[in-house]
Order: C-alpha cells, then structure tokens, then sequence
C-alpha cells in the first residue's frame, strides 16, 4: 500500500519466531567477510542439474524471440518454480548473512533474461549524482544473478568482475556521472579482472557498487545463455524508497532525442505490496522472515 506522505511501503515483518534466525551453519556456504573483501561469494548448487533444465525450458517458453530479452516481473513471479527460487531457504538464509539483518528486504526487482551481454558497468541504480547514499557506513545491497550455465572462459555464460571494485569510486562518490571506459581499460584489464567461476545452478551475490562485466565469449558456445536476477537488501526505509524512485526514473530513457519506456522498469514502479502479488508468494515471504518493498 501507498503511505500517505508518498514513501515506499514495507511488508510487516512476521511476528518473533515465524521464521529461522539465520543459521551458523551459512557461514560455511558463503562468508561475509569474503563478500566484504572481494564484494561478491558463490552459492553452490542452489538448482540441481534436473532443476537447471526445467528453468531453462521455462525461461526459453517465456522469452521466444531472437536476440537480447528479459521477462517482466509479473510473468516471472506467475511462474512457480521461477518465483520460488528467490525464497528458497539457502538463499534467504545466505542474504541474511550477507547484510546482518534478520528480516531483509527483497525488491520487486525479479527478472530471467536471454542472451544479455553487457560491458563494464555499476548497475545505473548505484552510480551518479542520485547515489551518494550507496557510499554511506549503513549501506547494503545484495545482487543476486543465478547462471543456467556453466561460465566458461571461452564460450562465456556468466559475468567477470573487478575484485574488491565495491571499494573504489569510478565516479567521485556519487558526485559525477560515470564513464566506465577508462576503468574498464585499467583494471578491467589487469590482475583484479576475475571471471566468476559458477557452473549452471550456481548464485552468484555481489555488492550493488561491484564494476562487472559479462564474460567474453570467444567462440560461439552453441547455447543459449539464461540467467534468473533478483536483490536482497537491509529494510532501510529511505534507502528502499530511493532505490524504488530511481527505478521510476529509470523506465523512461531518452536517446537520441528519443523517449521511450523501458515496459519491466515502468511495471515495477506501478506494483504495491500484497496486491501485485501471488498470494502464495506473498506468504512464503513473511514466512521466510523477508518483507517486500513497493513505492
């Protein structure tokens, strides 16, 4: 629901003792301290091979054109199987790890895209003028790309990063606009490059500020590449509104002195919690411990 001073709205958090406290045992899954050194972690096998498949069929059912595609929100959490990955237990337990916060926030930012390859960047969210509050002590956000394939280093499938980039600034701490180019040319090329070695099933979580890179393909792999992107963050009431508001911002792009909306961002802006919601999803949520921001 809308509050009435135009804030972003929260899910309430479930009562003490609906959900698990995050475990010791994520610890030996992923590290925070890796992912604030390195400023991503791998979690293992979060898809079997069966379930890898299954998730490739569907995201092939979904997105049947040629090219570069990426689904809507409300097709993907239409989806069962989809949809619950982003609330399976080892997930949520490892997001929770990951920012200390017993009761994250997961935005409506959920997709599975086809064939996306993009250069060096910081998702657009997190960098310019607008982002300075990325750089605050308080900050955390997680992004969450789980790879329905290998990432092979010649026929790609995944994504390279600039080791510990989340902390340097490639853009004056949010002061300037960035230009990834010249980064991409200096570390982006030397010994802090690292590709990501997820196989399919794989999630890959890196901080929001992280520099990646999609995977050089050097030759043609013969396959599809399909990856499923969602993200984990603290229930920061401010934070989740600023980064709700940019999406908004976002979902009209202007180039070449032509508009046009960008149809996921602008459906993510108009979704208010529970309504746009599956009510089973909604309900796995709350009872996982994990409340569901909306502007």
């Amino acid at each position: 629901m809308t509050a009435a001073n135009g804030t972003a709205t929260v899910a309430p958090a479930p009562a003490a003792g609906a959900c698990a406290e995050v475990s010791a045992q994520v610890s030996a899954e992923v590290s925070a301290q890796d992912f604030a050194r390195r400023g991503y972690v791998i979690l293992r096998g979060v898809l079997d091979a069966p379930e890898v498949e299954r998730a490739r069929a569907l995201c092939s059912g979904y997105l049947t054109g040629t090219g570069s595609q990426e689904m809507l929100t409300s097709d993907f959490l239409a989806d069962d199987f989809l949809a619950g990955i982003v609330l399976r237990e080892r997930v949520v337990r490892a997001a929770k790890e990951l920012l200390g916060e017993d009761h994250p926030v997961l935005y409506p930012n959920c997709t599975a895209r086809k064939n996306v390859y993009v250069p060096w960047h910081v998702d657009a969210t997190f960098v310019g003028p607008t982002a300075s509050y990325v750089w605050e002590p308080g900050f955390a956000h997680v992004q969450c790309g789980l790879y329905l394939q290998d990432n092979d280093p010649v026929g790609g499938g995944g994504i390279d990063v600039v080791r510990a980039s989340h902390l340097m600034s490639f853009d004056g701490y949010g002061t300037t606009e960035p230009e990834f180019d010249i980064p991409a040319r200096t570390v982006g090329e030397s010994d802090l490059r690292e590709r990501v070695d997820t196989r399919a099933g794989d999630v890959v979580m890196w901080n929001a500020r992280l520099m990646h890179t999609s995977t050089t393909v050097l030759r043609d792999p013969g396959r599809e590449k399909f990856g499923v992107f969602f993200s984990y963050a603290r229930p920061h009431v401010r934070d989740n509104h600023r980064f709700l508001s940019q999406i908004a911002v976002d979902s009209m792009r202007t180039m070449n002195g032509v508009s046009r909306l960008i149809p996921r961002l602008a459906e993510i802006a108009r979704m208010r919690y529970p309504e746009s919601f599956p009510a089973w999803f909604a309900q796995g949520a709350t009872d996982a411990g994990v409340r569901i921001p909306t502007l």
